[in-house]
């Protein structure tokens, strides 16, 4: 387990602040942010290199805040490796291996494909081979907390995969606690157990990864994970009767379905010309409506669909990146943006100036 309650740290000008979040034992914690956000120096803080100034570390039952980083227990690797200069591959791996360790230390280059570099120079690795030996090393002691800072950067498309699968597969079969760097969002919900969103030194939203990237807690959040309909409008509460999305309690006089009784409503969003419906707990009032690009369906005709809100809209820009293609509308002045399939695409015969209809679930709605 990571526990950190509090902490605050700086390094010259910049400050780690009132920084709180816990990884569960033998869970796997991402850091997410933007440049400059303080995710090396937290990791740095937890590892004990960076001196803190409040708060409180635990890693699994001990209290580690003034215990110096060579009693802390922990691996960690950096984004460029750092490797020892002076030892090869082999010897760097099995450097602070014990007798107790050798095997996994083989199993681990074995799995990260690496172990034919074991009597390699280190200075002849290329950057991607250097990562691959740093994340070895650190794996080969079996530590009860691996702390990674953007370990698969600088690893082409086809190893970083490999990479990726084989470091969870490990963090399964050895139980060990993970907190690891990244600014790949996808990398994100595929590794973690728990999105850790830092900006500014500062810990934004913290959560489950697919509650954090479907649900964020701010516009601000939802644009930086990407979402590309961000909408600014205004909420009404439809209390005069339950929503027909939702099943539930439909008798004369219930203002919402049972299922709904937790204090969750159907609710009227309106942006420009869109009227969204949707359902939450929002009250009444300005408010920012999320929905997620993949949640929008594009049709050539109006289609037959139990989606509660459909639009008409003419493309204003197509484009297509590898498999995948982003559609941009524009519906009477509002703008909303559709991700497909590139083969989805093609097969609709979509053309920019064309008029097309857009569609997603009235649950496919975030407010914030």
């Amino acid at each position: 387990m990571i526990s950190v309650r509090n902490l605050g740290a700086r390094v010259g000008a910049f400050h780690l602040r009132d920084v709180s979040f816990d990884v569960p034992a033998g869970g796997y914690g991402v850091v997410i942010g933007p440049a400059g956000s303080g995710k090396t120096t937290l990791l740095e803080a937890i590892a004990g290199l960076t001196p803190i100034v409040s708060g409180d570390i635990s890693l699994g039952s001990r209290a580690v805040t003034r215990e110096p980083p060579e009693d802390r227990g922990i691996g960690i690797v950096y984004q460029h490796g750092y490797l020892f200069p002076h030892l090869s591959v082999g010897e760097n791996i099995h450097y602070g291996a014990t007798t107790d360790t050798t095997t996994s230390a083989q199993e681990v280059t074995r799995r990260l494909g690496i172990a034919d570099l074991g009597d390699r120079d280190v200075q002849s690795l290329s950057g991607g081979e250097r990562q691959l030996v740093a994340l070895a090393r650190a794996l080969a002691r079996r530590p009860p907390v691996v702390l990674l800072d953007e370990p698969f950067s600088a690893l082409d498309p086809k190893r970083r995969a490999l990479a990726r699968r084989e470091v969870r597969a490990l963090h399964r079969e050895w139980g060990f606690t993970a907190l690891q760097v990244t600014h790949d969002f996808t990398e994100a919900g595929l590794l973690g157990d728990v999105a850790i969103l830092l900006d500014a030194g500062r810990v934004l939203q913290c959560g489950a990864p697919d509650e954090v990237f479907r649900r964020p807690a701010t516009p601000y959040i939802a644009e930086f994970l990407g979402a590309e309909n961000v909408l600014a409008g205004t909420v009404r509460v439809l209390r005069d009767a339950p929503p027909d999305f939702i099943a539930g309690d439909q008798s004369p006089g219930t203002l919402v379905p049972a299922d709904l009784a937790s204090g969750y409503h159907a609710l009227e969003f309106v942006a420009g010309a869109l009227k969204i419906y949707t359902v939450g707990n929002a009250g009444s009032g300005p408010a920012y409506a999320v929905i997620r690009a993949e949640e929008v369906s594009i049709a050539r005709t109006a289609p037959a669909t139990s989606a509660r809100n459909v639009f008409r809209g003419r493309i204003m820009e197509l484009s297509t990146l590898g498999a995948l293609a982003r559609v941009a509308l524009d519906v009477d002045g509002m703008p909303l943006v559709a991700a497909l399939t590139a083969r989805s695409a093609d097969e609709l015969g979509l053309r920019e100036g064309e008029q097309v209809w857009a569609s997603f679930k009235a649950l496919a709605v975030h407010l914030c």
